[in-house]
This record gives C-alpha cells, structure tokens and sequence, in this order.
C-alpha cells in the first residue's frame, strides 16, 4: 500500500450513499492516494450531476445492448492506469464489472461473483450486504 498513488473508486449512485462515497475517498487521501471516482447512474441522463476532476459519473446512455459501458464515452477513466481500481458493486451488475473488465488498472479489486471471475484481479469472497461492509472488508486486504 506503501507506493500506490492514485485510487479509482467505481459504484452506483443509487446503491452508494454520499457518505460512504466520502469515507472511502478520505481514508485513501488520508494516506496520501489521489482518487477519482466513477458513478453509475441508473437513468438515461445523469440529471444533476456533474463531472468533476475526480468525480466521473456515466448512466444508460453510455451502457450497450449488453450493459456494458461503452469504452469511448468512458475513455479518461478506463484507460487511467491506477495502482488500485476498487469496485464496490454489491449485486454483479454488467454495467459495474464492465468497467473493471475494461480497466487499465494494475490491481482490480472487488466481491467475488461467480458470474464474473475476469473482472477483477483480486476477488474478495464477502458476505457483506452493503457496500460500506465490503469497503470494511476490503480494507482489511489492501492495507
């Protein structure tokens, strides 16, 4: 944990409360990690919600047929080269492990789901029912 430098964080906005969000965020910069996030938006458009320097949120509109993220509307986000990308999806959602699947992240790390055993690089089997327990649980691996 010692020479990771930046984080990526991907969750749903609808799932994922603004304070976990905050928590997960602090306790990496915390320790020195730069963090961008990526929110998916479960609406054809994000609405309110505006992307920052290290906020990125994509919705339906940037998701194929199959529920996939398109790679071009989420270019800047998957092609960044990120020590850790941290997926705190909690039901196996395509539009979820895609983005990890994609990612040109070092170490990819989320929950195991049977369905999706190419999505991550290091797969936690949890029992967590929020996403706030399986950031507790992935902090105990990742420190």
């Amino acid at each position: 944990m010692a020479e990771v430098r930046e984080i990526g964080v991907v969750y749903n906005v609808n799932k994922t409360s603004i304070q976990l969000l905050n928590k997960v965020v602090h306790h990496f910069e915390a320790e020195g990690k730069d963090v961008i996030t990526l929110g998916f938006l479960e609406e054809k458009e994000l609405g309110d919600l505006m992307p920052t320097y290290k906020e990125e949120y994509y919705c339906k509109k940037d998701i194929n047929l199959w529920k996939l993220p398109k790679k071009e509307s989420m270019s800047r986000f998957l092609s960044k080269d990120f020590d850790f990308l941290i997926n705190l999806d909690m039901e196996g959602r395509n539009e979820l492990q895609g983005v990890s699947t994609y990612s040109a992240s070092k170490t990819r790390i989320g929950k195991h789901f049977k369905a999706y055993p190419f999505a991550q690089d290091f797969m936690i089997k949890s029992l967590a029912d929020t996403a706030e327990e399986l950031f507790n649980d992935l902090k105990k691996y990742i420190k």
